[in-house]
Formats: structure tokens, C-alpha cells, sequence
């Protein structure tokens, strides 16, 4: 609706699942229960790990969805169960940009609602509704006759409510053209406003407001046609369902990408930079090498407050899937008795990890990636950053010098693998959001020399050994791929896969050379001769290449062993 008008309708498939406590049955049938890890059929189904806090599928809808309320404050006296509205997996594959969570008491009263909202660069933010703020959007033509006004609102038994109405300030990043300003407002249907309510209807209308209060866009999720039932289909509905609907979820992407792109070129409407997610919401999902960086930092973490004069207590939470709130504190000291000084760390996004090993300095990172940046470039968290000077104290910090900390036992090739990651270090990707406006009548530059940073010392150490090998090898290629590949680690993998598989196609042909020439058999004769005679004439003379003999040797050898020479010198231990 502003700044420019904008419309398009698609049909969308939604499905329903009741979240309820193990044991539920009705008329002798016991329901499916929201403790499984799966619900609905293989083919068309919904898994607890792609819903609410990342990782711990296992523990199964119901807990995930417990434990989350929980955290919000809401006790268990106040819900009993929920029915959750979501774009399930199609055949394994989903693009759900946003679920609802319909949250039920005992009574069966319509008490709350859980918006969970998924952008396409793999975040997400959990809105939790208690339905206590009335939501008034402007009339417009898509939500007029739309759905059921206040007059026609029905009545229902116990004192039901057939509608959900609130608003909320946003602050997560969903579409380029929207800032992370404004609020939204909500009014959303009932589908159940009594327990026998065989037909459940969805209805729900969002609007976006800009922070001046100006309506700016409405959306709406809506009930097209009856609810269908998977086990009353039969097998020849079950195929015309999968015929009608297996598009669906694979063109949600692309229709996004079209709207975009009409938004762009034909509205003109401005761009907004992806910033990082605030401390609410949750991250991308990590990359392998990020999952490796975190355990390497949490280590390095037990480090410091065990190193520190003064007893911490540090809650690390990693932004890693699965891995719970980590608990860091100072081994306690016979006769040493002073206050615990409690920090918390929060990370925000993965990409702290990739960004943090581009630092020489443990406190320069902090600085730059929490505390002295814009909050859309923040990717750190931290409740108390005034205690970091005790934490990071010269005694302690990763400032200690490198002769102070046990070495690791490394080889020649190892201090120079070491040597080019050091030679390779760089800064950090740009901000999308600059803190200083840019001048082009001069240019800022890094004129100090390259050292180890304190994470490489702490890894260089006896104390973090294990991980030497693997941190050495992430860490230079993300250097590669900053210097190099414009940030893309996945192009370093794809010119190393391209080497390995050059290396390895020499090797082929080599061999192959040698079986069109028998050359295996002359290279038989030449080991009788020279055990024999212990004379290399003698072999130079089976081989037939005077001159040559060993040249031609020496590159057979480095043709055939190159792929593996080549791994030796990335190194592997």
C-alpha cells in the first residue's frame, strides 16, 4: 500500500497438527502425540528440529514448544495445548516462511499465539502473542468481506473467542524493501473456537505499519476450501493431492525472487542491507567450519576465567544447534575467596565465529563485533562488557605472550604452514552498515605487522593441540577466501577440488602410459639388475634410456604421489 501500490495472491499449501501431551485419546483412539519427533505421513510431514529453538528434534513438538514458553515466562498452569498451522516437508523438501502455534488451556480457551518467522537468509524470530493489545489495521480491499467483522462475529460455548487480535513492534529482517522499523498488527481466526469443530477455517491478516504509523502492507493467510484429512483420502486421493500440490512448495522461492524483482525495477522502491539479527531472534545455521571455531572459543574461554585473579562465572550461549547453554567457571581455589563475577555471552549469528578468527586481538573483536558497532552490524552479545578488562587482564588475556605458553610439538612444515596463515591474515568483511561515512579523498589502512593472534597462540599451545590441525586448515582457507574469492569459502573448495582432481587425472594418465609401453615389465627387469649388480648401468640398460633414466623416474614418481604430497603439504594431523 505505500510507497507504492503492489499486489499478488498464490495458493499455498498449509497443513495442521495438534501438539499434545503423550497419551491423549478420544472415543477409545489414541491421537498422534506432540512428543514425536515426526508428525503426519512420510511423505508429507512436519520434524521438531525445523520448529522453535534450533536442534533437539529428538526431544519431540511438545517439549520444544514447553520449554520455549518457559523461557518466556509462561507457566504450565497457563496452556495445555497447542495446534500448529506450518508448510510441512513435501517429500522432505519445505520453504516455510512463517508458522502459526494456536496455544489452548484446559479449557479449551484461544489464549496466545506463536508467530514463527523465517526469512530466506536462514533466520528466525519467534513472536510470542497474548492477544492483549486490540489490533485495528485500516480497511483496505483485500481485507475487506474478507474475513468475519465484529457484528458477525458467532457465539460459542464456554465463552470461546472466534478471533485473535494483537499488535507488536518489529524487529527482524524479512524483506529488503521493509526496514527493521514499525510494528505489526494481527487478527487471526480461531480454527477451533469449540473442541468438537470438525471443519477448522484459517484466517489470518497481517499488517505492517512503518514507525509513523503508516499502513504499508497487508497480508493474509487464508482457507481456500474444507480441511482434508491424509487418512481419509484413500490411495487414488493421496495420488491426485500429491499431482495437485508437489509444485507448490518448490516454486515458493522462486515466486519470492519475482516479486522482488517487480518491486525493484518497476516500483523503485529502495533497498535495505540485511542486518544482523538483534538478541530475540535466532541465527543462520552454523557452517562446519563455525561449529569447529565455536568448540576452539569456548575452550579458549575456560582458559581465561581459570587464568584470571578474579572467580567468573561466564554463560556462553554459541548459536550452535543441540549444544545447550554453556556454563564456564573459575576452578575454585582453596582459601581464595572473593565475589563471582557472572557475564553473560551471547552469540548471535555463526558468522562471529568466522569473523573473529580475523582478529589479532581477543578485545579488538569484542569491540567491533559488540560493544563500539552499529546494532545491525552487532553479532555479540554481552550483559556486563565492564568486566571484560578483568577478564582480559594482562595476567590473562590472550595478549600473554607466546614464549609464556606451552608449546605444541610442531614440525618444520608445520611452523610453515603456520607462517602462511599469518602472512595470510586479513581484515574482516565490510559491515553492511558503515560506522564512519566513507571518503574517497583518502583511504584507511592496516599498517601493523601480521602477528599470531591470541586464538593462534591459544591453539599453538600444548593446551589446544587437538584442534591445531583442522583450526590451521579453516582459518587459512577463510583467508584465502577473503583475499581471494570476495568471502565465498566455497570457491577455495571448489579450485582445491579441481587441483585434487587434476593431480589425480595426471596420475591416471601416467599409469596408463606405462601400460601401453610396458613399462612395468622393463622396470621389473631393471630391480633384478640392480640387486643383481648393484650398478645403475645395469638398469639403465633394461630401461633402454641412457641419459634419462632417472629424470624419467623422478617425474613418473611425482605424477603418481603428487595428489597425495599435495594433501601432505595442506596437512592433515
Amino acid at each position: 500500500m505505500f510507497p507504492k501500490r503492489h499486489a499478488f495472491a498464490y495458493s499455498y499449501l498449509q497443513c495442521g497438527y495438534p501438539i499434545i501431551p503423550n497419551g491423549t485419546t478420544h472415543n477409545g483412539a489414541e491421537f498422534p502425540s506432540g512428543e514425536d519427533r515426526h508428525l503426519g505421513s512420510w511423505w508429507l510431514r512436519a520434524r521438531a528440529e525445523d520448529y522453535l529453538e534450533r536442534g533437539n528434534g529428538a526431544r519431540g513438538f511438545y517439549w520444544k514448544l514447553k520449554t520455549y514458553l518457559k523461557a518466556q515466562h509462561v507457566e504450565d498452569s497457563e496452556w495445555s495445548y497447542a495446534y500448529l498451522v506450518t508448510a510441512p516437508r513435501f517429500f522432505g523438501y519445505s520453504f516455510n516462511p512463517v508458522s502459526f502455534w494456536y496455544i489452548y488451556d484446559r479449557e479449551h480457551q484461544f489464549k496466545r499465539m506463536i508467530l514463527e518467522v523465517n526469512n530466506t537468509f536462514g533466520e528466525r524470530r519467534m513472536y510470542l502473542l497474548d492477544g492483549s493489545s486490540p489490533a485495528s489495521p485500516p480497511p483496505t480491499p483485500e481485507s475487506q468481506g474478507s474475513s468475519l467483522s465484529e457484528e458477525q462475529e458467532p457465539e460459542f460455548p464456554n465463552g470461546a473467542k472466534s478471533k485473535f487480535t494483537d499488535i507488536w513492534m518489529k524487529d527482524f529482517h524479512v524483506s529488503p524493501f521493509n526496514s527493521r522499523k514499525g510494528s505489526y498488527a494481527l487478527k487471526a481466526m480461531n480454527p477451533f473456537p469449540s473442541p468438537l469443530n470438525g471443519n477448522p477455517t484459517i484466517d489470518n491478516a497481517i499488517t505492517l505499519k512503518t514507525s509513523k504509523d503508516h499502513a504499508k502492507l497487508v497480508a493474509r493467510l487464508h482457507s481456500t476450501g474444507k480441511a482434508l484429512s491424509p487418512d481419509q483420502m484413500g490411495l487414488l486421493g493421496t495420488l491426485r493431492f500429491v499431482l495437485s500440490w508437489w509444485w507448490v512448495g518448490l516454486v515458493t522461492f522462486p515466486r519470492i525472487v519475482r516479486q522482488a524483482f517487480a518491486l525493484y525495477t518497476k516500483r523503485k522502491l529502495h533497498v535495505w542491507f540485511r542486518p544482523e539479527v538483534v538478541t530475540p531472534s535466532i541465527g543462520r545455521l552454523p557452517t562446519p567450519a563455525e561449529t569447529t571455531l565455536q568448540k576452539v572459543f569456548k575452550h579458549y574461554l575456560l582458559k581465561l576465567v581459570n587464568e584470571t585473579a578474579d572467580p567468573f562465572r561466564i554463560t556462553f550461549k554459541s548459536s550452535i544447534p543441540d549444544v545447550p547453554t554453556d556454563i564456564i567457571t573459575t576452578t575454585q581455589v582453596p582459601g581464595r575467596e572473593r565475589p563471582t563475577k557472572n557475564l553473560e555471552i551471547r552469540v548471535l549469528t555463526p558468522a562471529f565465529y568466522s569473523r573473529l578468527i580475523h582478529y589479532a586481538y581477543t578485545s579488538e573483536a569484542i569491540d567491533r563485533e559488540c560493544i563500539f558497532t552499529d546494532e545491525r552490524n552487532r553479532t555479540l552479545w554481552m550483559c556486563r562488557p565492564q568486566l571484560l578488562p578483568l577478564l582480559l587482564s594482562e595476567p590473562s588475556s590472550v595478549r600473554t605472550k607466546e614464549e609464556d605458553i606451552p608449546a605444541g610439538r610442531r614440525s618444520y612444515l608445520d611452523e610453515l604452514r603456520w607462517m602462511l596463515l599469518r602472512i595470510l591474515r586479513c581484515s574482516p568483511a565490510d559491515p553492511a552498515y558503515a560506522i564512519t561515512p566513507q571518503s574517497s579523498s583518502f583511504n584507511i589502512d592496516d599498517i601493523r605487522a601480521r602477528p599470531y593472534s591470541e586464538l593462534d597462540n591459544f591453539v599453538r599451545s600444548s593446551l589446544a593441540q587437538v584442534y591445531a590441525g583442522e583450526y590451521r586448515r579453516i582459518v587459512t582457507k577463510l583467508f584465502l577466501a577473503q583475499r581471494f574469492c570476495f568471502g565465498f569459502s566455497e570457491i577455495v573448495g571448489l579450485v582445491d577440488l579441481i587441483l585434487r582432481v587434476f593431480l589425480c587425472y595426471l596420475a591416471a594418465m601416467r599409469l596408463k602410459s606405462w601400460s601401453d609401453t610396458n613399462v612395468t615389465a622393463a622396470l621389473a627387469e631393471c630391480s633384478e639388475r640392480l640387486v643383481a649388480q648393484k650398478h645403475w648401468a645395469a638398469c639403465s640398460a633394461a630401461l633402454g634410456n641412457d641419459g634419462w633414466d632417472l629424470w624419467w623416474l623422478a617425474k613418473s614418481a611425482m605424477s603418481v604421489y603428487a595428489c597425495h604430497a599435495y594433501g601432505l603439504l595442506k596437512g592433515y594431523r
